[in-house]
């Protein structure tokens, strides 16, 4: 059985989105018959989850190893000193802890990672190393990715097109487009979350990224003047609290039926998202956004049966042809929002067959699926 490391540095188990997405990736080549270990390191900053990550994330299949790491974010004057500043310190800190894993790392096969600092130093290891490109990189990680494309033992993968174009352009031969997924075992039919008669839009994840607005308030604010009109309840879940605070302020003079709550376990997610019956995805034309977001939220709105809403930016449409149910509505024009969400509350069998469409394009994106695509690149690639 072919063994993989996934090397984590400084955001897991702290920041919940990142976290979730790297159980699930490790659970995708679970499923593909190879061992995993999630080599991580401990932080000691507010965010820190003081449980360890099997109980946090109730996940016994994955072995978990914590790597000694100096923390330099639990200072108080880390979080006011100028952006440059810190990505500096984040990547020291990144370079010292990649020196300490070296000690810890036990004959992987293969070694991944979105940090390519952290797979620099494993070059020379006998393994295949994969770099995922999951943002723009800048300085030195554009210096260090350059560097990695000049060893035979580098994989590449482009989660986005734009990603996918940029590594392409330093190594064509090993560098493979792949578009993130969703764990489908996750999201059963049998869920004791049952859809009511009452339509159920909402929305159910976090409500910025790298402290951008994703433009939840603003839907909500338009589906709160269609509730004059149509009779339907709302669900938000998510965070920062002080985001769903604000949306929850807006609705207080509202006779909507309107569930929220902030943040709640992984593993109770997938219930939730089957209770819905449109999920918006109302994200703005962002430049992280559009061009390096690979749109988990997508999946996880089209495995719950759940109709999705989405904007129209680069990286939504990059699933146009998938044949999922998606709506897509201008992106920024929260009139052209409104006018989508009442053309679905109108047209049920519109939402039927859209909900139809998802459920028969799903399986070719989940993780079990994405990463033995990934894998079997790998071997093509004659260094597997």
């Amino acid at each position: 059985m072919k063994k993989i490391g996934l090397l984590v540095y400084g955001r897991f188990p702290t920041e919940k989105a990142y976290g979730s997405h790297i159980i699930d990736i490790a659970n995708g080549f679970i499923d593909n018959k190879t061992t995993v270990t999630v080599y991580y390191s401990k932080t000691n900053n507010d965010k820190t989850i003081e449980i360890s990550p099997a109980q946090y994330y109730k996940n016994s299949r994955i072995n978990f190893i914590e790597v000694e790491n100096y923390d330099f974010t639990k200072y108080r004057f880390y979080k006011i000193l100028p952006s440059f500043i810190t990505k500096i310190i984040w990547n020291l800190g990144a370079n010292l802890w990649s020196k300490n894993l070296n000690s810890y790392i036990s004959m992987e096969d293969y070694l991944w990672s979105t940090n390519p600092n952290i797979l620099l130093r494993q070059v020379s290891s006998k393994a295949t190393l994969i770099y995922e490109k999951h943002g723009a990189g800048k300085y030195i990680q554009k210096y260090v990715i350059n560097k990695l494309s000049k060893y035979k033992n580098v994989i590449f993968v482009g989660t986005s097109q734009t990603s996918f174009k940029e590594l392409y352009k330093l190594s064509p031969e090993k560098t493979i487009y792949l578009t993130n997924g969703v764990s489908i075992n996750d999201y059963k039919e049998e869920s004791s979350r049952k859809k009511t008669n009452k339509l159920n839009i909402g929305y159910i994840g976090m409500l910025e990224t790298y402290g951008k607005d994703k433009g939840v308030r603003k839907a909500f604010n338009e589906l709160k003047k269609l509730s004059t009109d149509f009779d339907f309840k709302l669900t938000l879940i998510g965070g920062p609290s002080k985001k769903i605070d604000e949306i929850i302020e807006d609705f207080q003079d509202n006779e909507t039926e309107f569930d929220h709550l902030y943040k709640i376990p992984k593993y109770e997610v997938p219930d939730y998202m089957k209770s819905l019956d449109i999920g918006i995805v109302p994200y703005p034309d962002d430049y992280h956004m559009s061009n390096y977001a690979s749109p988990l939220k997508i999946f996880e709105y089209a495995a719950s049966g759940t109709v999705v809403i989405a904007s129209d930016i680069k990286s939504n449409l990059e699933l146009k042809d998938s044949g999922l149910g998606i709506e897509y509505f201008k992106h920024d024009d929260y009139e052209d929002f409104k006018l989508k969400i009442k053309y679905l509350l109108e047209n049920k069998k519109i939402r039927e067959q859209l909900i139809e469409n998802s459920k028969r394009n799903i399986p070719n994106y989940s993780w079990e699926y994405r990463n033995k695509k990934l894998l079997d690149f790998c071997v093509r690639s004659s260094i597997g």
